[in-house]
């Protein structure tokens, strides 16, 4: 899918339809559950709806291929972006984008995790899609181009694990494109 087309003038446009049902309300669970992370000179897919396209291009251990995509089950949220406005003549406000994070935790440190956790320590941008709980894939056939920041985190207590905390930040005007996952896995 495109982006909305913003209306050029003062005309409102046209509204986008809506839907609601009172005996079966749509309800989607929202925690992401995976996080794909690839360079971010990677080809964009060509159609990313087909399950061939990602099964192909995932890979966790393939160091050559300049087009893989790391596969990362976390515990995840998104919560709302925070709108980025610039002042405007005659007293306007403009919104120039919205500032995105997506959260994340990783409780499995394997030495493979830790070492991919320290490569996101050299800085840099990847890009990034995800997957929700809801069977929904975010990010569209480019992917999202992000900042990623992870952590190790060593909580005292006797029943606690080692964590990677990740923070993955974007600014763009609009949420990333979502479709039914092609890959997903209720087990996974």
């Amino acid at each position: 899918m495109a982006n909305p087309i913003c209306p050029t003038d003062c005309a409102a446009g046209a509204l986008a339809a809506v839907e609601f049902n009172e005996c079966a309300p749509a309800i989607v669970a929202s925690e992401i559950k995976r996080v794909f992370l690839a360079r971010p000179n990677a080809a964009p897919f060509n159609d990313w709806k087909l399950a061939a396209e990602w099964t192909e291009r995932i890979s966790n251990t393939d160091l050559t291929e300049p087009d893989a995509i790391r596969a990362l089950t976390v515990i995840g949220d998104k919560p709302a972006p925070s709108a980025v406005t610039k002042d405007i003549s005659n007293k306007r406000k403009w919104i120039v984008g919205k500032d995105h994070t997506i959260n994340f935790t990783v409780d499995e440190v394997s030495d493979e995790n830790y070492e991919f956790m320290r490569m996101t320590e050299c800085g840099g941008k990847f890009r990034m899609w995800y997957e929700t709980h809801g069977g929904y894939m975010f990010g569209g056939n480019d992917g999202i181009l992000v900042n990623v920041v992870m952590d190790d985190v060593l909580n005292r207590g006797a029943d606690e694990i080692e964590t990677i905390n990740g923070v993955a930040t974007w600014r763009n005007k609009f949420t990333p494109d979502r479709t039914l996952s092609p890959i997903y896995e209720e087990a996974s």
